[in-house]
């Protein structure tokens, strides 16, 4: 019986052991899987159609864009005025944040910065070339600043719009050609008053509505370049097309710089290079694209004559001066006529 108690005791305090020691080890925890990085999505929006310049650009930029991170920043592009039929609305929704990058003309930044409505000036440009050795120098470096530092706004790059043209209900060969024509034009004090100098009578129409503002006779002519004629029909109710060449059309490629902040430095690194890449290819195409559609223009029935441009310089010399005086940019204006 003594055996039978020793033997049950020994029992007990070796089971006591074990137990002690599973007790005292507590199971690995398990690994965390690595939480996979959040998505950015950027909201682009431009006015123009969705086989125009714009959308060839940003078509560029969101392909570099979401290859670079890997997927982990998508653009979403609204074109055609699907967010807002002017670029003043646009320009307005991406100072709420509704809208992360868009295309502007100077004209409608004109009342947030004056000083970007220099580029608004008719003539002022003496053709592509000169234009992007201006926009691509020291003036263009300059008029950054000014816009960033005025604005909630980063500047990603210096577009191009064609060159704009007349076109309307009658030809145009001189200035006083345009006496007394209602004219569509963009919102721009500068752009205003240099088709008041040639006796026109501008108006303001959102691009969207020129069309049937056209038809109906609300206005009897507008201004644009070839591409834009031809992709939104303007020619089958405004048939003359004059080529004045009275602008080398300056457009800002803009992005919010709140949302431009809000990422990570690698992530600036690949929207800047997006940028910059496409830049570059909304300027090929804006070039290749305006000698095509003007064949296009024709070969659609449009009636096309030449202008002889001398008459039109000459009259708008005084507008230029003054505006840049006003803007305090006569420095600038120097520059750009000595390049």
């Amino acid at each position: 019986m003594r055996k039978w108690g020793i033997a049950l005791l020994v029992l007990l305090l070796s089971l006591s052991l074990v137990l002690a020691g599973c007790g005292g080890s507590k199971p690995a925890p398990e690994a965390k899987k690595p939480e996979a990085p959040k998505t950015i999505k950027i909201v682009a929006a431009h006015v123009t159609p969705k086989d125009g310049v714009y959308q060839k650009g940003m078509e560029k930029f969101k392909e570099i864009v979401e290859k670079e991170s890997n997927g982990t920043m998508t653009v979403e592009i609204h074109p055609n005025g699907e967010l807002g039929g002017n670029e003043d609305q646009l320009v307005q929704k991406m100072q709420t944040g509704t809208v992360d990058l868009i295309v502007a003309s100077p004209g409608f930044m004109a009342q947030t910065v004056k000083e970007i409505d220099l580029f608004s000036l008719l003539y002022l440009f003496k053709g592509w070339d000169h234009w992007a050795k201006v926009m691509d120098g020291e003036v263009g470096q300059k008029m950054t600043k000014i816009v960033e530092d005025k604005t909630d706004f980063k500047v990603l790059g210096y577009w191009t719009c064609g060159v704009r043209e007349y076109f309307g209900s009658k030809p145009v060969t001189k200035p006083e050609d345009l006496k007394n024509m209602k004219i569509r034009v963009q919102n721009s004090p500068a752009i205003k008053d240099t088709w008041v100098a040639f006796g026109a009578q501008p108006a303001s129409v959102a691009f969207n509505e020129l069309y049937q503002a056209l038809q109906n006779k609300v206005v009897d002519a507008a201004e644009n370049d070839p591409v834009n004629i031809f992709q939104m029909k303007f020619h089958e109710v405004s048939p003359y097309i004059s080529l004045t060449n009275h602008d080398v059309a300056t457009r800002l490629f803009l992005m919010s710089d709140k949302k431009f902040q809000s990422l990570s430095d690698e992530q600036k690194k690949i929207i800047e290079k997006a940028a910059v890449e496409a830049t570059k290819e909304e300027r090929k195409v804006d070039r290749q694209f305006f000698d095509d559609y003007l064949a296009k223009l024709k070969a659609a029935g449009a009636k096309v004559n030449e202008v002889d441009t001398a008459p039109f310089i000459k009259a708008t010399e005084p507008i230029r001066a003054k505006y840049a005086k006003d803007l305090g940019l006569e420095d600038f204006l120097k520059k750009i006529s000595e390049q």
